[in-house]
């Protein structure tokens, strides 16, 4: 299962789905946005989630905001997710001090004024993407931002809302092995989150990988590859 970031949507993954075949993979790339869901919390988004699920056993990859939702799929489901890999995620809802001021302010704003987050959402969705270091996969990265705010910016708010409150479990609830993806250079969410991760996640490894702000597009082989080793 694969959870795509924060304004972004089920293209915004590397487009050769050959890497995945070829690795034996069958990916499942699940969108969140479309229209909102308010007063949902993150762990009854997880719940929905593995209750529609028809696979017994499955590993889960979470990019920046799609982080905490893998890390969610993984704590309310313990005996079905076999591995775990997060990417440059955002951080615990307490944490979100480190993460850059604009951000910080959505994510606060957007618990009591939603709409007016929407709004700012949207507008900052119509910017170019960060660069990912090939020209197949920048095509990919916009594509799947426009997708994103295709029906606005209402679902991300309403998600920025739930991740900055309690999330309904904690690290130590995630039995899975989880490997935590970091470039170095991220400064939208630095790697002291990661850092952070793998001290309260009771059995994580850490990959941070230098010269680099950008890891998902590049190490897409190398993630799926370590999610998909046998437990």
């Amino acid at each position: 299962m694969y959870l795509h970031g924060g304004g972004d949507s089920r293209f915004s993954r590397h487009p050769d789905d050959s890497v995945a075949a070829s690795l034996g993979v069958r990916l499942l790339a699940v969108d969140r946005s479309g229209a909102g869901v308010r007063r949902r919390t993150l762990r009854a988004w997880a719940e929905e989630m593995v209750a529609l699920l028809d696979v017994e056993r499955f590993a889960v990859v979470g990019w920046s905001a799609g982080g905490p939702h893998a890390l969610a799929v993984a704590a309310v489901a313990p005996e079905r997710v076999t591995r775990a890999a997060i990417v440059g995620a955002m951080p615990m809802w307490d944490g979100v001090r480190v993460l850059p001021a604009d951000v910080r302010q959505a994510v606060r704003v957007a618990r009591f004024a939603p709409r007016y987050v929407a709004r700012r959402l949207e507008r900052w969705g119509r910017l170019p993407v960060p660069a990912t270091g090939a020209p197949e996969t920048d095509e990919a990265y916009a594509r799947g931002r426009v997708e994103s705010f295709r029906e606005g910016g209402l679902w991300l708010a309403y998600e920025l809302a739930y991740l900055g409150r309690p999330w309904g479990f904690t690290p130590a609830d995630v039995r899975a092995h989880v490997s935590l993806w970091w470039g170095e250079d991220d400064t939208v969410c630095p790697p002291s989150i990661a850092h952070d991760y793998a001290r309260l996640l009771p059995n994580a490894t850490l990959h941070v990988v230098a010269g680099t702000h950008q890891v998902l597009f590049p190490r897409w082989r190398d993630i799926l590859a370590d999610v998909a080793r046998a437990v």
